[in-house]
């Protein structure tokens, strides 16, 4: 189940999107739970009540509170939730990073774009909720959500793993643990650190810091790699 939102204040838009999806349901045979909001303020308010979703669709400019300010409000509450912005206009391009957008669609909005993009977004969300890293730790076999992982830092002979909610360290090679994780969304700033893509809230030449605060160096020979890879990762390019 993708529970998804639209909010928008153009209700024939909203429309045009409810039935974008209700069409690619139907077609990939997806469940989706979809709800309809027309201001920032009631997406909030539900939000406020305990709702979540996986998905959503954010126009810009609205009413108001706009798009970039709901989105803000949004990502301070719900890191993991994918943003998709949509607009008319894309010289808001610089502030929509601020609450680290999925991706941007600009309107108007055809079919096949729509389409590529929620494929692209429901691929990461299947990888969230189904993805997970395990290691002995101890006599037990731990298993975390890849997603809950913010990097692994090496420490002599052990490991460290971060995660959102505590440390673990056991014996391992980053190598070997850089090597399990090729094809996700791990990528290697340092010789000690091996960093998941995804907490990474802002980077710099020299640091990234993460979403819990955390400042990490960036090795030098690193560096050019890094920078290419973070931008196509806000390009849609992982």
């Amino acid at each position: 189940m993708i529970k998804i939102a639209i909010c928008d204040d153009e209700p024939k838009f909203v429309g045009t999107v409810q039935t974008y999806l209700e069409t690619i349901a139907e077609d990939y045979h997806y469940e989706m739970d979809i709800q309809t909001y027309f201001s920032g303020e009631t997406l909030i308010n539900d939000y406020q009540t305990g709702e979540k979703f996986d998905l959503i669709y954010l126009d810009i400019e609205m009413q108001k509170m706009d798009g970039i300010e709901t989105a803000k409000w949004i990502r301070n509450n719900d890191y993991y939730v994918l943003i998709v912005y949509i607009s008319s206009h894309d010289e808001y391009l610089r502030q929509l990073f601020e609450a680290e957008p999925f991706r941007f669609i600009q309107k108007p909005v055809n079919f096949d774009s729509f389409l590529s993009v929620f494929s692209q977004a429901q691929k990461r969300i299947s990888q969230q909720q189904n993805n997970f890293y395990c290691f002995k730790f101890g006599k037990n076999i731990i298993k975390v959500l890849c997603r809950d992982i913010l990097y692994f830092e090496s420490a002599g002979r052990k490991v460290i793993v971060h995660t959102l909610h505590k440390e673990y360290a056991y014996y391992d090679k980053l190598n070997n643990i850089e090597e399990q994780l090729k094809d996700s969304r791990f990528i290697r700033i340092h010789k000690a650190y091996l960093v998941n893509i995804d907490n990474i809230e802002a980077f710099q030449y020299e640091r990234v810091a993460l979403t819990d605060g955390t400042i990490l160096n960036i090795s030098e020979k690193n560096r050019p790699y890094i920078r290419n890879e973070f931008w196509k990762y806000f390009k849609g390019g992982k």
